[in-house]
């Protein structure tokens, strides 16, 4: 797996979300509550045509860039597109527990549940585990884990 690859197919993709910006709907999101540093206000169809564009052949690789993606806690964007190109079969126990206790919002937490977490084979002990916690925003998760299975 080329490290360089993947951290220039992730400036690339960065360069779409700045192209593909969209003022209104960022501040209509930050007045919502959104923290995040970026915000560039894309909808989910425009971030999925990028994941498509953009994903790698490479199953690894896909899931190399998924993680990059995700780790950038700073950029919404970034965030729901690492949903759309981690591949459910390379995702362990470990990594996706780490996943859904990182989200940071309910929208992170529908498209995660969605696009990967429904998928993985030990999606009903994730989400059990999950409702166990005093966190509303994991036990939001939950409720999208079981909602989309």
């Amino acid at each position: 797996m080329n490290t360089s690859s993947i951290e220039e197919r992730a400036a690339a993709i960065r360069k779409e979300f700045f192209s593909f910006r969209n003022g209104m709907i960022a501040d209509t999101l930050r007045k919502g509550g959104l923290e995040q540093k970026y915000i560039f206000g894309l909808q989910l169809p425009q971030i999925k045509d990028i994941a498509i564009r953009f994903k790698p052949d490479n199953e690894d690789e896909s899931a190399a860039l998924a993680k990059s993606l995700w780790s950038d806690k700073e950029c919404r964007e970034a965030r729901l597109l690492a949903c759309h190109l981690m591949a459910p079969a390379l995702m362990t126990k470990e990594e996706a527990l780490e996943w859904a206790e990182g989200i940071l919002t309910r929208e992170e937490a529908d498209i995660l549940a969605f696009r990967l977490l429904r998928h993985l084979p030990f999606k009903s002990e994730l989400a059990n585990y999950l409702e166990d916690t005093e966190s509303e925003l994991k036990k939001y998760t939950a409720t999208a884990i079981r909602r989309f299975i």
